[in-house]
């Protein structure tokens, strides 16, 4: 009779060791430190109650396959004076094992992991004081062989990656729409652009010579462009060292100084300046306030150059 009772105790701490073992192992320290911050007030109490015991992963993942381990050899032993032969017992013990030791405590653990591994936070820490003796030294073994076990860290390429999955599964629970999944990525790759990468060549640039003159077709290209600032360029004579014909030496004296006329932008000008200005009264650009623009080289990275725009001192920049 205390054979028959001590099997379904051992097949039901068989299946709590086992369900332990996947559910606190697949809860990442990052993912409980998320959760102890941002999750709601019920996700937040149930962090902070696994968080204690899941920081020492070695000595929880040891203490639990110990505890395992001696319920699993127990069982067959157990059986033994229940049924004829030991061939009978190993085989019913191991079925029981994978069903209701392995199977369902495991699968339950794993989806439910957080609201299991709180609730079993406290007879969680008793079991690690009993095995401790045993668990420790092993706990600290593995220590010294794999190091320290500590939380994922991604890396950019894959919180980025992470990011456009969580989007794709919008239908599952994920919140993050396309825009908000391309701001993020382009935040991200901040870090390793530089700035000839995310330059607007001059040749696509909407701007206005400085003679130019605020009437109406000027001021309808203005609003058409849709940007609150318009580069101004002056016409500037550039010389240009050709070489004359048939000549190969490549000598200074034997070349033709040829000058060539390039776009110099000197500022910007804010379109909001010229709302109370009238289209009649045609007012020159040269009268109008140019604001000078800071000049950057083309391998500075973008997050300076961001920063330099968040001073609030210029939103454009020249690249050299």
């Amino acid at each position: 009779v205390a054979f028959g009772i001590l099997v379904p105790i051992l097949v039901l701490l068989s299946g709590v060791f086992a369900g332990l073992t996947l559910g606190y192992m697949s809860l990442d320290e990052t993912q409980l430190s998320v959760l102890m911050t941002t999750g709601d007030e019920i996700q937040r109490e149930r962090a902070s109650k696994i968080m204690p015991i899941r920081k020492d992963g070695h000595l929880l993942l040891t203490t639990l396959l110990i505890a395992n381990m001696i319920t699993n050899e127990t069982l067959p032993v157990i059986f033994d004076p229940l049924l004829p032969g030991g061939v009978y017992s190993v085989i019913i013990s191991t079925a029981l094992i994978v069903i209701f030791s392995e199977l369902i405590p495991q699968s339950t653990c794993s989806r439910y992991g957080l609201q299991i591994g709180a609730v079993m936070a406290f007879p969680t820490r008793i079991i690690i004081l009993i095995f401790y003796p045993i668990a420790w030294p092993v706990s600290r073994i593995l220590h010294w062989v794999l190091g320290p076990h500590h939380g994922i860290v991604y890396r950019r390429a894959e919180l980025k990656e992470l990011v456009t999955m969580h989007a794709a599964s919008g239908g599952r629970g994920g919140d993050l729409n396309r825009d908000t999944v391309m701001i993020v990525g382009g935040a991200l790759d901040l870090q390793e652009k530089v700035v000839k990468q995310a330059m607007t060549p001059i040749d696509k640039v909407f701007m206005l010579p400085f003679t130019a003159k605020l009437d109406y077709p000027t001021l309808e290209k203005v609003v058409r462009s849709g940007h609150s600032r318009i580069p101004i360029y002056q016409e500037v004579e550039v010389p240009v060292n050709q070489p004359k014909s048939g000549n190969s030496t490549g000598a200074d004296s034997d070349n033709t100084v040829k000058t060539i006329i390039r776009k110099k932008v000197i500022g910007t000008l804010l379109v909001k300046s010229c709302v109370l200005l009238d289209p009649e009264d045609a007012v020159p650009v040269s009268s109008m306030i140019i604001n000078a623009l800071p000049t950057v080289p083309g391998d500075e990275p973008l997050l300076n150059v961001l920063n330099v725009f968040q001073e609030g001192r210029s939103h454009m920049a020249i690249v050299s």
